[in-house]
């Protein structure tokens, strides 16, 4: 592409570079001026340093600069080259360049025009920077990038199995004690059986909050926007939450505000949910305030506590996942760590503001704003749920698809219990085969991971296809690993997280039952 000068070509323009020499013989990047006619005239001493060569040395190259850079890369580099001769410019573009002594190093180069006193064209200039240094911090956070990915792929299959391993145990301990509750009249025996569930149900708060983290990562999450009066929420957190504040001798109340917002009614409920537990989780007296305030056209909704207060340089990460204040020593009462974390992802997930003001040994507020919904107009409100009971099922058949038989048999003890006919199968042909005698099921509630690799998607959809009826289907699941939950939830129907509440598993059965097919009397 270039030719070295001759003697005489370097004597005739020596007076002409002297002003140029005088600068980039002292710069740190390889310089090279190379004149209008294609003849390389100059080549500071930088050159021998990067790439092993002295100046003399590149100046007698009948190919320089091409049989210094790469061989990979010397059809790039010429195009540039011709670029420059053409008058054109660019800017580091990166190269390998094979240093005298073999070894390999990093180049970007830059190449701009020359002009004369005259404003006549004089050549360009190339400019070489050596990058290996950067490079290689390039190649080191790449690979580290990979190594922290690694780590939290590995993280989430462990939370995965661990939380599936554990709601296993919590889901037949739930469905036992649903069913002896229901078989027991003495008054002390059934307190008894309440203060079991509610131990089940502790464990499944924190099991629910590792869910969610789940559900996040796996993107399952879609928020369903709808317009709702604020103080509708805040009457059922209340509720939810007395009996929680009451055991800690703390006072709580809230100031109700009857203007209508505009976000995912459940999601706001799970944020301000969080909030309003962690507010009792870390107060020890006092109280705990829930109330509004508008602010143009956002609600602020803010949750008050009189507990000892976060220091400033705590303010960040107390949103973080697995990080609490004043709690070294892992007090599970005091749980995992996770709802704040849960909070600020939710809000993300809703684009809503979470504002935290705190004063040390006085308290905190934590604010979410929510915007107005575009009418204040109130509409009709829809008639309240009607809770569910027993003899909505009774005679109703119900098939069981689970690969434990410990939590088959949980399951068709609690469904006797209700008056229910119970098919139970472990797999998907053993749900087939339920069928032979002709009987086909009013649901069917499956474990999502069955064995050899078989889903409870799969039990529904073949016995679906079996019995020739869109039969309801309902997924229970212990997994929180995202890819699972992911699948899980694409599979349309009903997806329950274990442990299942019985109360809980009695409604869900009882609003998905065909709704054309009438309830059995008991036999």
């Amino acid at each position: 592409m270039t030719k070295a000068a001759s003697k005489s070509d370097k004597l005739r323009d020596a007076s002409r570079d002297v002003p140029y020499r005088a600068i980039a013989n002292y710069t740190y990047d390889w310089e090279t001026w190379i004149g209008p006619d294609n003849a390389v005239r100059w080549i500071n001493p930088a050159v021998e340093r990067i790439t092993g060569y002295s100046a003399a040395e590149c100046l007698a190259m009948p190919d320089y600069p091409l049989s210094i850079v790469y061989e990979k890369d010397r059809l790039a580099m010429a195009q540039h080259l011709a670029s420059a001769e053409r008058g054109g410019s660019g800017n580091h573009e990166e190269f390998r360049i094979r240093r005298k002594d073999g070894e390999l190093r990093w180049g970007a180069v830059s190449w701009q025009p020359i002009e004369d006193e005259n404003g006549a064209a004089d050549g360009y200039r190339t400019s070489v920077r050596d990058i290996t240094d950067t490079k290689h911090i390039e190649t080191e956070l790449r690979e580290a990038y990979r190594e922290a990915e690694k780590a939290d792929r590995a993280k989430t299959r462990f939370l995965a199995a661990a939380s599936h391993d554990l709601r296993q145990p919590l889901q037949a301990i739930s469905m036992f004690a649903g069913a002896l509750k229901a078989s027991l009249d003495d008054g002390n025996s059934r307190d008894l059986v309440a203060r079991i569930q509610e131990c089940v149900g502790g464990a499944n708060e924190l099991l629910e909050a590792l869910l969610d983290v789940s559900r996040l990562d796996a993107g399952v999450l879609t928020p369903r926007p709808s317009d709702f009066i604020a103080c509708d929420l805040m009457e059922r957190i209340e509720l939810e939450f007395t009996a929680q504040a009451k055991k800690k001798r703390l006072a709580m109340r809230s100031v109700p505000s009857t203007v209508i917002v505009h976000t995912d009614q459940a999601l706001l409920h799970r944020i301000v949910g969080n909030l309003v537990a962690n507010a009792i989780r870390y107060t020890d007296q006092g109280r705990i305030l829930l109330g509004c305030r508008l602010r143009g056209r956002f609600l602020r909704f803010e949750v008050w506590d009189t507990g000892p207060g976060i220091e400033p340089d705590l303010r960040e990460q107390i949103f973080e996942e697995f990080f609490q204040v004043g709690n070294p020593e892992r007090d599970r009462q005091r749980g995992l760590g996770l709802g704040l974390a849960i909070v600020r992802r939710f809000a993300a997930l809703l684009r809503l503001s979470v504002t935290l003001d705190s004063r040390p040994g006085k308290g905190s507020v934590f604010r979410v704003d929510v915007p107005l919904a575009a009418s204040q107009d109130y509409l009709a409100q829809p008639e309240p749920v009607k809770t569910a009971d027993k003899a909505t099922l009774a005679g109703r058949t119900i098939m069981v698809v689970d690969d434990d038989p410990v939590q088959v048999d949980a399951l068709s003890s609690l469904l006797a219990g209700w008056g229910c006919k119970v098919m139970a199968a472990n797999d998907v042909a053993g749900a087939r085969k339920a069928l032979a005698g002709g009987k086909v099921p009013d649901a069917i509630l499956a474990d999502y991971r069955l064995r050899m690799g078989e889903t409870g998607a799969e039990a529904v959809s073949v016995v679906r296809r079996a019995a020739g009826a869109d039969i309801p289907g309902i997924i229970v699941t212990g997994d929180t690993e995202p890819a699972r939950l992911a699948k899980a939830a694409g599979s349309g129907m009903v997806l329950l997280a274990k442990p299942v509440d019985a109360d809980e598993l009695l409604a869900v059965l009882a609003g998905n039952l065909a709704p054309e097919t009438a309830p059995h009397p008991p036999e």
